[in-house]
């Protein structure tokens, strides 16, 4: 009988397509190689060895990404694991079979097997070593991505010495020093209201239409009115420290101050009367309001583009983050669109500890896809009109010139996606529906909506009242869904 090592070597295991010039970049995959053939600039022989990399970077990461469903835009690298390292015949080289068990037995680590039902019998050896593969090609996919995102901020960054050697050695000299936080000792309760059925009184309408024009500008972008502060040479007389502001509104809160938090934002407290109450800004009342789910966290910021690239700019008027390409903001997110000879890069740019910086890629439209040669090649984003994302990579879509395209630049069908058909029907009910606080029986379908909601970044509050529930009802959901 067959050990499960034995089964699992005879496997090869599938990667992505799209990863394919990545793979030729550093070995010769799909040539063969001899050492009568020319392989002047490549770190690798085979295919297989830029995988095996890849695997252990997701690996050490502990990171895995699922492979892309199509199967069609799979494929293997033509060799069973068992013949990974025999190439003591080939280039003078020395074979590391040895690295099979390595794997191996990093994916018995990894892996919810249990062993102990397949001594039993109650599981096959097939299904163990399917789960295997499966995360063996999740690690790679992952360190696959890892080597990309490298490649597209910096092509030449693998050819540098010991480049590779420096990705794993980082995983080495990684600090597990955890900083811990001490919340700050409650404020005193004495200026809770006695009841919260007594409100604080909402905003004269003038009040609220002025404070809405001024958070629309600066959530949207207004650069015309950038354009009036620097003719004038004034700036917002309280943002003038508007960074360490930032920086301090986004410290931890109390849990008394979470508590008041919520009870004020569910019973229809304004979020400036909240930050009075609270003796906190407003900015700070936005930014845990929305680490709780409620909102989604306004930008205050507009971005602004020239030949030199884009720059994000704060209510003071103080560039806080530049960038060589160009920036744009859709659905309160800022984007970035690198265009070069052979994909259009586009990633967020997101507040990570206080600073602005690239998050990872949202889309790569690669110069073979339909979407490319649609784009003009000098200002891509004047075509594009919206994006969305999904809950993974795979299913972020882009809106250009009235059509929509998945993550591969390929064309879907001509009317929005689901996602952008259920956030338009939930901001139309939204404006319509009335708050109602009755425990809701829920069905399937509406279980379903929910989660797709909820991915969207819609706030906890408008999901109550799109469902015609309370917010506590909607928050419990959103705890059993495990969303």
């Amino acid at each position: 009988m067959e050990s499960l090592f034995d089964l699992w070597a005879k496997r090869n295991p599938e990667w992505e397509k799209r990863y394919e010039n990545t793979i030729k970049t550093f070995a010769n995959y799909g040539k063969g190689v001899d050492q009568y053939q020319d392989i002047h600039g490549k770190i690798f022989g085979a295919g297989y060895e830029v995988y095996i990399i890849a695997f252990f970077i997701g690996l050490y990461h502990n990171q895995t990404k699922p492979l892309v469903e199509d199967r069609a835009k799979r494929k293997t690298l033509g060799q069973a694991i068992m013949y990974w390292g025999n190439l003591e015949n080939r280039l003078n080289r020395t074979s590391y079979g040895k690295i099979r068990e390595y794997i191996f037995a990093a994916l018995i680590a990894r892996t919810d097997v249990d062993l102990i039902a397949l001594d039993k019998g109650t599981i096959t050896p097939r299904s163990v070593v399917d789960k295997l593969i499966v995360k063996m090609e999740e690690y790679a996919n992952f360190g696959f991505d890892f080597i990309e995102e490298q490649l597209e901020n910096d092509p030449n960054h693998f050819f540098k010495e010991s480049a590779f050697l420096r990705v794993f050695t980082s995983f080495l000299n990684k600090s597990d020093d955890n900083e811990s936080v001490e919340n700050d000792e409650p404020d005193s309760l004495d200026d809770e209201p006695d009841s919260l059925d007594d409100e604080p009184e909402a905003l004269e309408s003038d009040d609220q239409d002025s404070f809405n024009e001024e958070k629309d500008s600066w959530v949207y972008g207004d650069p015309d009115s950038l354009e009036n502060e620097e003719k004038n040479g004034s700036k917002d007389e309280d943002s003038y420290n508007e960074e360490k502001m930032r920086s301090e509104a986004e410290k931890p809160w109390s849990e008394s101050d979470l508590d008041k938090l919520a009870a004020y934002y569910e019973n229809g407290v304004e979020v400036e009367k909240i930050a009075e109450r609270l003796g906190k800004s407003v900015y700070s009342v936005q930014f845990q309001l929305a680490q709780r789910g409620y909102i989604r966290m306004p930008l205050n910021v507009t971005v602004r583009n020239t030949d030199a690239g884009g720059v994000i700019i704060n209510r003071s008027g103080d560039i806080v983050y530049s960038d060589e390409a160009v920036l744009k903001i859709f659905n309160n997110r800022i984007y970035r669109f690198n265009r070069k000879p052979k994909c259009l890069t586009i990633k967020a740019i997101e507040r990570v500890n206080g600073e602005w910086r690239k998050g990872k890629s949202i889309l790569v439209i690669y110069s073979d896809s339909p979407l490319f040669s649609v784009l003009s090649p000098y200002t891509p984003t004047d075509d594009i009109e919206d994006i969305v994302e999904g809950e993974t990579r795979e299913k972020n879509q882009i809106k250009v010139s009235g059509k929509w395209y998945d993550c591969y630049g390929d064309p879907l069908n001509s009317k929005p996606s689901a996602l952008d058909e259920l956030f338009a029907r939930a901001i139309t009910k939204e404006e319509h529906s009335d708050f109602s606080s009755s425990k809701k029986t829920w069905s399937a379908p509406e279980k379903k909506e929910l989660k797709e909601l909820y991915r969207l970044n819609m706030g906890v509050k408008m999901l109550a009242n799109y469902f015609n529930t309370s917010v506590g009802d909607i928050k419990e959901m959103i705890r059993i869904l495990k969303l």
